[in-house]
């Protein structure tokens, strides 16, 4: 029994670049529905490659390995999702708490998404077996996630509401204020009501603004 065939071929033999980008494309989205499925373990590249309509042996030419393409799905499917979003997030013109609460409502929307959540149950259930598949997803993701966020706080910090004296740590710290305890509850299957949810966050944002006032200009 022959293999898939990679690609469609053009005129010199070669795959267009509209059907390499389609494949590609199909291949990653493939993966990532397999993994939130039925977990890491238990999808093989076999079965990728044959619901995706493509060779085993593309798969592993291009990622070396199924960490490597559980990775690149992910990237495909969530982060280059967040990137787009939030780069297309201009900061409010308004005073900073409102602005960072604006802020904070759409990074919530995006966290507590379905697939967003299937995929932080998976990474929490697959890290004790898998522990280098998310080290190397931190490692090459992290900074990524948290500089979109620092886009927004720069902002104002160049408007002068607020001073980024530890600019990695405080952009954690924002992040993980906003949408921490919301995502942690999505996890269990549970959600607060907007009204708890919504005062969660103007508070997390008030401490936040306050903690990181210019000296001097402590409200």
């Amino acid at each position: 029994m022959t293999e898939i065939a990679e690609f469609k071929r053009g005129p010199g033999g070669r795959p267009t670049r509209e059907e390499a980008e389609r494949r590609l494309g199909t291949l990653l989205a493939t993966a990532m529905r397999l993994f939130l499925e039925r977990g890491f373990e238990a999808v093989s590249v076999e079965e990728i490659a044959k619901q995706a309509g493509v060779a085993k042996r593309f798969i592993y030419a291009r990622y070396g390995d199924k960490a490597e393409l559980f990775i690149a799905a992910v990237e495909q499917s969530f982060v280059g999702r967040l990137e787009d979003t939030l780069h297309g997030i201009e900061p409010s013109r308004h005073g900073v708490e409102r602005g960072l609460y604006e802020f904070g409502q759409k990074l919530i929307a995006m966290a507590m998404q379905p697939e967003a959540i299937a995929l932080h149950r998976l990474f929490v259930s697959s890290a004790p077996q898998f522990p280098e598949v998310a080290k190397r997803f931190v490692e090459r993701n992290r900074e990524r996630a948290f500089a979109l966020v620092g886009h927004v706080l720069r902002f104002y910090a160049d408007r002068g509401d607020i001073e980024l004296r530890q600019p990695q740590l405080m952009m954690e710290q924002f992040f993980i204020s906003v949408i921490g305890i919301p995502q942690r509850l999505a996890l269990l299957g549970m959600r607060e009501s907007a009204e708890d949810e919504d005062q969660r966050l103007r508070l997390a944002i008030r401490l936040f603004v306050n903690g990181c006032r210019p000296s001097g200009n402590k409200a």
